[in-house]
């Protein structure tokens, strides 16, 4: 039997011996939408909590953005664009609006890869920071949580005048979710938080 698997960006292609009654389990997918950037833009202005985003921002002198780094599948290019034109509007500058490539304990971003991340022209028009967990100095404490963890973010991020995080969220293996808050930690953590969050208490 020969399967094709969703792996890196072409698939694999592979054959399964003789003998085992083999299965291929599909999910089941939403319908597509019919106007990707329309929904965004809509998701925006009217939220389902909450006020719209430019009002957010409105008085705000910046803002900072995580975004997730090469390891994840994010449409940025899709959903960034209308964000950023929201908080030109609510009067942040592009030069006051930092994206943060959330890299936890991943290698930084190359070049190439924050144009494949971003878009090359958000790439190049806006502050861009790779995240550095081993950087403790780049980091802010903020106590500790119930648990005991020492919460260390991004100095960059917390300073920030107006907080988004912009990723998905997908199923994990061993955690159930991952994304949304992961963002920040460990997204935008320094490595002995990340230590914390990633020990076997925690991952179990």
């Amino acid at each position: 039997m020969r399967v094709h698997f969703a792996f890196g960006k072409t698939g694999l292609e592979a054959e399964l011996p003789p003998g085992p009654a083999w299965q291929v389990l599909k999910p089941r997918y939403a319908a597509p939408l019919e106007n990707e950037v329309a929904a965004v833009e809509e998701a925006l202005d009217a939220p389902v909590a909450g006020p719209p985003l430019e009002e957010l921002a409105r008085g705000r002198r910046s803002a900072a953005i995580a975004v997730c780094d090469i390891t994840r599948p994010a449409p940025n290019r899709l959903t960034l664009p209308p964000i950023l034109k929201r908080l030109e509007r609510a009067g942040i500058p592009r030069e006051r609006t930092t994206i943060l490539i959330a890299t936890g304990l991943h290698r930084p971003a190359t070049a190439a890869e924050l144009d494949e991340i971003l878009g090359p022209e958000i790439a190049a028009a806006y502050p861009l920071v790779n995240h550095n967990a081993r950087q403790r100095e780049d980091h802010v404490f903020l106590g500790q949580a119930r648990h005991g963890t020492p919460v260390w973010i991004d100095r960059r991020y917390v300073e920030a005048g107006l907080h988004i995080t912009l990723g998905f969220i997908e199923q994990h293996l061993m955690a159930g979710f991952s994304g949304a808050r992961k963002l920040i930690a460990p997204g935008l953590a320094d490595q002995e938080t990340i230590r914390y969050l990633h020990s076997p208490r925690f991952m179990r």
